[in-house]
C-alpha cells in the first residue's frame, strides 16, 4: 500500500505539502548550499507498523556534514526524530517510504549566495519508496567517463546537494548510453562509487569495497552490510583500492545504499559479472538484510513510528492543527 504526501515538516511545524517551500534566492536553492540525509521507513504489514531504519546514524552523519560547512542546527536530535514520526503519522503512511531531512542555508547578506550566514533552516519530506525490481533482477552498469570529485575540491564525504551534480552527470550519461547505472572512478583511476550508492565486489569469497579515502560517501547501508556479513555469515569486508579491470574478474558486484538497498550488478561494460546472474553471496546478504530492516533481527536499528501495533488513524484536520 502506498500513500500520497499531504504534509511536510518545515522548521518545526507540520505544513501542507505545497507550502513547504524556500525562496529561490536562498543559498540552499541558489547554490545547493544544503546538507541532507535520506532515511528508509519500512512497512511491516503483519504488525501494521512502520519502522525508520538507523535514523540516529543518519542524524549523526547529518551533523558531521553540517560541521564541515559550518552550518548551525536549531533543532535537537529528539526534535528531528519527533518531526519524522509526526510527519509520517500525519500522512498516514502504510507502505515503504523515503524520508529526506534537509538542512539549508537561507538568505545571505545582501542576498549574496557566497557570503557566510548563520541563517539556516530544516525541512523533512516523505515520499513512497517501493523496492526497485532491480533488487531481484540486477542492473547493467558501465564505467563512467566522469571522474569522482575529490576531497581537495568538493569533499565527497559531505552529503551536500551541490556534490550530487557529479553523480547526476554520470547517471544521465549511463542512461543515455543504454545502461541502468554506472561506477565512477576517482582521480587516481581506481573505482570509487556509483551515483548515490556505495559498491561492493565479491572475489574469491571475500567482500571488498573502496576505502573512505577513495572519494566515497561513508555509507550507512555499507556499514550495515559489513556488520551483518561478519556476525551472521562469518564473512569480513576488506577496504582497499579496486582497479577497473578487476571488476571484469569479480565473482559478484552489488550496490548498497538507502534507496539502492542491495542492488546486484549483473553486467559491467556489457561484460557478464560472474555467471551474469545474481550471485549466491549477494542473495544471502539480501535475505539477512531484509530480516534486519524489518526489525526482526536487530530492533535496536529500527525505530517504530506508531505508538502501538495498529495503524495510526490521525485525520487530516488533526494534523492541520499544527500548521502555523
Amino acid at each position: 500500500m502506498s500513500f500520497t504526501p499531504r504534509f511536510a515538516w518545515h522548521n518545526g511545524q507540520i505544513v501542507p505539502w505545497d507550502d513547504c517551500v524556500v525562496h529561490v534566492r536562498t543559498q540552499g536553492a541558489f547554490w545547493g548550499a544544503n546538507v541532507f540525509e535520506g532515511v528508509r521507513a519500512y512497512w511491516q504489514a503483519d504488525e501494521a507498523q512502520l519502522r525508520l531504519f538507523r535514523l540516529q546514524d543518519h542524524l549523526d552523519r547529518l551533523h558531521r556534514s553540517m560541521k564541515c560547512i559550518a552550518m548551525p542546527c536549531r533543532y535537537s536530535d529528539e526534535e528531528i526524530r519527533s518531526g519524522c514520526q509526526t510527519l509520517l503519522r500525519a500522512n498516514e503512511v502504510a507502505g515503504d517510504a523515503h524520508v529526506c531531512i534537509v538542512g539549508y542555508f537561507g538568505m545571505g547578506p545582501n542576498f549574496d549566495p557566497l557570503c557566510y550566514t548563520e541563517d539556516a533552516g530544516l525541512h523533512i519530506t516523505a515520499i513512497p519508496a517501493p523496492r526497485s525490481p532491480r533488487f531481484h533482477a540486477g542492473a547493467a552498469a558501465c564505467i563512467s567517463s566522469w571522474r569522482r570529485i575529490s576531497d581537495d575540491t568538493m569533499p565527497p564525504r559531505i552529503k551536500t546537494g551541490a556534490n550530487y551534480h557529479n553523480s547526476r552527470l554520470a547517471q544521465h550519461e549511463a542512461i543515455r548510453n543504454g545502461y541502468d547505472t554506472c561506477l565512477i572512478t576517482n582521480q587516481r583511476g581506481t573505482v570509487s562509487e556509483a551515483p548515490g550508492a556505495c559498491f561492493v565486489m565479491v572475489r574469491d569469497g571475500r567482500l571488498v569495497t573502496p576505502p573512505g579515502t577513495s572519494g566515497v560517501l561513508e555509507g550507512i547501508t555499507l556499514a550495515t552490510i559489513e556488520t551483518l556479513a561478519r556476525e551472521t555469515l562469518g564473512v569480513d569486508l576488506e577496504r582497499r583500492e579496486i582497479d577497473r579491470t578487476e571488476l571484469y574478474l569479480a565473482d559478484e558486484l552489488f550496490l548498497c545504499g538507502t534507496l539502492a538497498e542491495i542492488t546486484p550488478i549483473t553486467t559491467i561494460d556489457r561484460i557478464a559479472v560472474g555467471s551474469g546472474q545474481v550471485g549466491v553471496l549477494t542473495k544471502r546478504l539480501q535475505a539477512v538484510f531484509d530480516a534486519t530492516v524489518l526489525g526482526t533481527d536487530n530492533p535496536a536499528w529500527s525505530m517504530p513510528v506508531y505508538a502501538d501495533s495498529e495503524r495510526h488513524t490521525r485525520k487530516t484536520d488533526d494534523a492541520l492543527e499544527q500548521v502555523v
